[in-house]
C-alpha cells in the first residue's frame, strides 16, 4: 500500500524520539500500534465486504443461469411433445392408405410370370 522502507520507518522513529522524547515514545508507539491495527482490521472488513459481495453476484448469475436452463429444458419439451403428436398424426393419416393400398392386388405382370 505504502511503499515504506527500513530507511523511511528508522527515519520516521528518530525524527519521533526527538520531537516526543524517550519518557512519551512508548506510549506514542503503543497508540501508533492500536491506529494501525484498527485500519488493517478496517481494511481487511472492507475486503470481506467486497468478497462477499461479488460472491453473491457470482451466485445471482448461477440462480439466473439456472433460471435460462430451466426454461429452455422447458421449451424442449413442448417442442418434442408437439412434433411427436404432428409425427403421430401422419402417420395415422398414412396408414389407412397403407393397408388400403396393400388390400387391392395387381394382377401378375407378363414378365414376372414368364421368369418363373
Amino acid at each position: 500500500m505504502f511503499d515504506v522502507g527500513m530507511f523511511e520507518m528508522v527515519l520516521i522513529g528518530v525524527i519521533a524520539l526527538l520531537i516526543l522524547g524517550p519518557e512519551r515514545m512508548p506510549e506514542a508507539a503503543r497508540a501508533a500500534g492500536r491506529w494501525a491495527g484498527k485500519a488493517r482490521r478496517f481494511i481487511t472488513g472492507i475486503k470481506q465486504d467486497v468478497s462477499s459481495q461479488m460472491s453473491m453476484d457470482e451466485l445471482s448469475e448461477l440462480r439466473q443461469l439456472r433460471d435460462d436452463l430451466a426454461s429452455a429444458k422447458t421449451e424442449l419439451n413442448k417442442f418434442q411433445q408437439q412434433a411427436n403428436s404432428t409425427l403421430n398424426e401422419e402417420i395415422s393419416i398414412t396408414e389407412p392408405e397403407a393397408k388400403s393400398g396393400a388390400a387391392i392386388e395387381s394382377p401378375p405382370s407378363k414378365d414376372t410370370a414368364s421368369n418363373s
